[in-house]
């Protein structure tokens, strides 16, 4: 809403290009925006939302939720004159064809949404709930406070929108390191003000297990950093629910037969013994551990899963999928071990593809069992799994990632082709950090946004129309080696809004000059939000650093001040 923004060269003799930007562009940009150049005044005292469904916690929960976005408490507005020649703005109306509100977001949702402002009067339409969250966060970002220190909009404004991609997704790793419920939340709200509608939250690995199973305690008893670090099944239901009321739907990841050190602490007898030689339980490091990895050789092993992963589903009821891992399972451990060597034979199988194959297999049959739906990196089809149809794969792989990988648009194309939904994540690792490089001979400097903001999904694409309308979306991992609840936020926005807008808006929106200067304005309307999102470029917004104060989890990190 503020209008004082300005973002600075990093040297003086690389200036900025591009077009700066209106002091309410939305982000990400709609796919069809038309605005006039006047303003009309907005009374806080008169404005009022109304929606033609009653008593929908969707929207009636969205609408208090939007009213100190709209009028920010902290913030001095002027009221305007009623006798002003600019008219005042007096109310916006919520119109959603279907009915059905009390719902869980669905892939294939119809997420788009209109917006017309006109005489005094909007109007945001939708077909249901999902598009008209969506058109009610766009219409937040519409109002600005002027130089006179008014809320001001455009007098006329018409907006049709709707996604590129309908799988819009942010991984939060929670195992590496603990998120406190709070700072997950915090994610959530600024997952809904860049229009991200997918959570996928890898909640186990090696390091911990801090989802407490009440069927299994003693994952979190023994697998958990400590009996603090850990999600109740209250704060699951909390996570869940706070997702949904903002069109966001939560996978949860739980990675196996990998990964499962944390696992092991709780069940030993569940894990591979590793040999050096003939001696069991002992490391080659480098190579593997003294146990790592789950052994599927064993009964129990599947006993288990089972009884979890019903669990798991009853918990996460509304979502038909579950991320099931399935990456980076080393044989080595499981070569080494006379007694899966033994079972091998007996099976006619040979190496640890063979196994990981059958372990796989009988995980799939699983899930498929207790009526869920799998979701898969791509390590098990790389092996040449064949997998339900309507499993969907996740690329990782990229020769920027793996020095002898084909890059992920192989990985896509051969995907898809096969009749599988795909999601891309190989380019939007945001862990990994890099400063901005200077671009010569232009001399000018290559923000690292830049890097995601220029990602075309279909770059290098060999499928046919049907094969990419099976690219159903992206991803944006947050991998916590180096991440806890200290500096995950300002890690993670605004960095991830640049793959926001990818996988958002037009194909033909992909001028990251004028982009820098709509992404400044956005972060600055996420800080005012309490997202202490990170600076861009050298610059200020506004004076809330005047009024920053120390901060407590889920508090803002600053006073507002305009």
């Amino acid at each position: 809403m503020l209008t004082m923004i300005v973002i600075d060269y990093i040297e003086a003799k690389f200036p900025l290009r591009g077009k700066p930007s209106a002091p309410n562009a939305p982000w990400p940009q709609p796919q069809y925006l038309n605005v006039s150049s006047d303003y009309i005044y907005i009374d806080p005292e008169f404005f009022i939302v109304y929606s033609n469904l009653k008593n929908c916690d969707i929207i009636d929960k969205a609408i208090e939720r939007y009213k100190p976005i709209f009028f920010p408490p902290k913030l001095s507005i002027q009221t305007p004159n009623i006798f002003h020649e600019n008219q005042i703005f007096l109310s916006v109306s919520i119109l959603v064809k279907s009915k059905k509100c009390h719902t869980y977001p669905q892939l294939h949702d119809d997420q788009s949404y209109s917006i017309t402002i006109e005489n005094s009067y909007g109007i945001i339409f939708a077909e249901n709930v999902w598009g008209a969250l969506n058109g009610l966060e766009t219409f937040s970002q519409l109002l600005f406070i002027n130089e006179d220190n008014y809320l001001v909009t455009n007098a006329s404004i018409y907006i049709h929108d709707w996604p590129r991609f309908p799988y819009r997704g942010i991984l939060l790793d929670t195992a590496r390191h603990f998120l406190p419920v709070p700072i997950i939340k915090q994610h959530l709200d600024a997952m809904v003000y860049n229009k991200f509608n997918v959570f996928h939250w890898h909640i186990t690995d090696d390091q911990s297990w801090p989802f407490v199973s009440q069927k299994f305690p003693q994952l979190t008893e023994k697998g958990a950093f400590s009996s603090d670090h850990v999600y109740t099944p209250d704060d699951v239901q909390d996570i869940i629910e706070h997702a949904r009321l903002r069109g966001i739907r939560t996978i949860p990841e739980f990675d196996t037969p990998g990964h499962v050190a944390a696992l092991g602490r709780a069940f030993p007898e569940f894990l591979t013994d590793c040999y050096n030689g003939s001696i069991a339980g002992q490391a080659i490091y480098g190579v593997h551990a003294e146990r790592e990895i789950l052994d599927p050789t064993k009964e129990e092993v599947y006993k288990f899963m089972n009884e979890f992963l019903k669990e798991v589903k009853n918990i996460f009821k509304y979502e038909s999928y579950i991320h099931l891992g399935m990456d980076e399972v080393y044989p080595a451990c499981w070569m080494s071990n006379p007694n899966i060597q033994n079972f091998l034979k007996e099976n006619n199988m040979s190496n640890g593809t063979d196994l990981m194959t059958y372990y796989s297999k009988e995980i799939l049959k699983l899930m498929k069992s207790i009526g869920g739906k799998s979701m898969v990196w791509q390590d098990i089809w790389d092996d040449g799994v064949k997998l339900p149809s309507d499993t969907v794969i996740e690329i990782w792989k990229d020769t920027s990632l793996l020095s002898n990988s084909p890059s992920w648009s192989y990985y896509l194309s051969k995907a898809t082709s096969e009749g599988y939904d795909a999601v891309l994540a190989a380019p939007f690792y945001l862990n990994m950090i890099s400063y901005g490089k200077y671009n010569t001979p232009e001399s000018v400097m290559n923000l690292e946004f830049f890097k995601w903001y220029n990602i075309d999904l279909f770059e290098n694409f060999t499928g046919d129309n049907i094969a990419r309308q099976r690219l159903i979306g992206g991803e944006a991992a947050l991998w916590a080696e180096f991440i806890d609840g200290t500096n995950s936020l300002s890690r993670l926005w605004p960095r991830v809004s640049a793959v926001a807008e990818r996988l958002w808006s037009s194909i033909y929106v992909n001028h990251p000059e004028d982009a820098q200067f709509r992404l400044d304005v956005h972060r600055c309307r996420m800080l005012r939000r309490g997202i202490p999102a990170a600076p861009i470029l050298n610059g200020y917004c506004g004076s809330y650093e005047v009024g920053m104060k120390h901060s407590m989890v889920n508090e803002p990190i600053f006073n507002y001040i305009n």
